[in-house]
């Protein structure tokens, strides 16, 4: 399971740690686990029109800006934005210490068709990771010009420790999992 680490944001250092790290699951997702699809409606802030809104979460979504600092820390090699390939070193925890570990980007998208616009991406967890999985991030305004939020993500324990830990971890992983959405979702913040 992932590196334990004093406080301390990761650096590049650990990009060069977590570089060659093997992916744990197919980019496709894994046949057995945990599904969850999370949404939410991006709340247009003053002044702000649907394209705007559309801007606003998907720049924030290109530099890995999703989940709150006081609980996930990361480093996005080799930066500064999200392309396929790009490796995302995450540090998780509260306190004193907290876990690392990394995930590998294995699809990008950006597009526009029939007046709607929809852009993304999706990651595959890397050996060390507490779970085994695939997860999606991604915005899209359809022609109404309503913005969405969408989180998805495939999952299961990815090691003895994270399946005895299922029952903590669980709830504290769709905690996490819903102050993302809702930190996006909601606002600049």
């Amino acid at each position: 399971m992932g590196i334990v680490v004093a406080v301390r944001a990761p650096g590049l250092e650990a990009c060069a740690k977590w570089k060659a790290v093997e992916p744990t699951s197919p980019p496709e997702g894994l046949p057995t686990g945990i599904y969850d699809m999370h949404q939410a409606p991006v709340h247009l802030q003053q002044n702000e029109d649907a394209d705007a809104a559309f801007e606003r979460i998907r720049a924030r979504l290109f530099v890995y800006a999703i989940f709150p600092s006081r609980v996930m820390r990361n480093v996005i090699c080799p930066g500064p934005a999200i392309e396929r390939g790009t490796l995302i070193v995450q540090q998780v925890g509260i306190g004193p210490f907290r876990l690392e570990s990394a995930v590998r980007v294995v699809e990008v998208w950006d597009r526009a068709t029939d007046g709607q616009r929809d852009a993304g991406f999706r990651y595959v967890t890397l050996a060390g990771h507490p779970e085994r999985g695939v997860a999606s991030f991604a915005v899209h305004r359809d022609e109404s010009g309503v913005v969405r939020l969408t989180l998805d993500a495939r999952s299961q324990a990815g090691t003895l420790l994270t399946h005895l830990g299922r029952p903590i971890a669980r709830p504290a992983q769709l905690a996490m999992t819903k102050a993302a959405l809702k930190r996006l979702a909601a606002g600049p913040g």
